[in-house]
């Protein structure tokens, strides 16, 4: 069984706008045994539920592969940047977390294991997937994509079972500026920075109030800050609130009406910073 500790150290793989960059000493074959001591991983997962096998065959975007099967699998808790579609331009780094996939694994094999909803409106599966490198040894890509910042913890009510764990390698990756948080683009926004949002973003402000009742979960935001309603809505709660923190929130912010709002459906959606 492989130890599931995770590494402080830097990542040993890096992501230009060519591709993949290795360091100076690296060789493909050290670089995968470094991701596999930072992020491996023990089969059968404890908090998971084992699902399909095969070999990874197709690398669609920077959180989507096939399997050699004909399954499409949508890492699960994690969103990379998009690709462009229908004439629109890629999300910036897109091609890079692509990269960043493609060269961690194409062509290794690949357990599924599920924390919640098992399949997308497209039919894809929405997994954890646990990858086996020529070494034998096991790489988490879903935590592994986030600690290297190729991507950002996006969580949903039915499937955020390891959210905790992937925010702090998301804190971490953003501390280091890695990968996608080197880029302006992708910056933690604030409540005077809210002009052109983008579709799903990371918010950080004050902690106003924080209350239980309310028809539904909201974040009031104002220029001094959050005020969160509606709480009681999601259940027990996994954090600590209390007015003056600083709270990190994650989600669609609606601007229509003059109080611009962020609606909250699970508690993975709320850091406290």
């Amino acid at each position: 069984m492989l130890r599931s500790s995770v590494s402080a150290s830097e990542p040993l793989v890096s992501v230009t706008e060519g591709g993949i960059r290795l360091g100076p000493t690296l060789t493909r074959r050290t670089a995968l045994l470094g991701a596999a001591a930072a992020l491996s991983a023990c089969s059968p997962q404890p908090d998971l539920s084992p699902g399909e096998h095969g070999r990874i065959a197709r690398i669609t975007d920077g959180d989507v592969l096939g399997l050699d099967t004909g399954l499409k699998v949508r890492l699960a808790e994690i969103e990379a940047p998009a690709p462009g579609y229908d004439g629109r331009e890629d999300q910036p780094f897109a091609r890079e977390a692509r990269a960043q996939l493609v060269s961690t694994a194409m062509g290794r094999s690949a357990a599924l294991f599920y924390g919640g909803l098992q399949r997308d409106s497209y039919g894809r599966a929405i997994a954890h997937v646990i990858a086996s490198d020529e070494t034998g040894a096991d790489v988490w890509l879903n935590g592994y994509l986030a600690r290297q910042g190729a991507a950002r913890i996006r969580t949903y009510p039915d499937n955020a079972r390891r959210a905790r764990k992937l925010l702090a390698f998301e804190a971490e990756a953003r501390a280091a500026k890695r990968g996608l948080w080197s880029l302006d683009h992708w910056r933690i926004r604030r409540p005077d920075d809210l002009q052109s949002p983008p579709n799903f973003l990371i918010l950080e402000a004050r902690c106003l109030a924080s209350e239980g009742e309310g028809a539904e979960t909201l974040a009031h935001i104002t220029l001094g800050g959050a005020r969160l309603t509606g709480l009681a809505k999601l259940g027990h709660p996994d954090i600590q609130l209390s007015s003056g923190v600083t709270l990190r929130l994650r989600g669609r912010l609606d601007t229509r009406e003059p109080e611009s709002k962020l609606r909250l459906t699970h508690w993975a959606q709320i850091e406290v910073v």
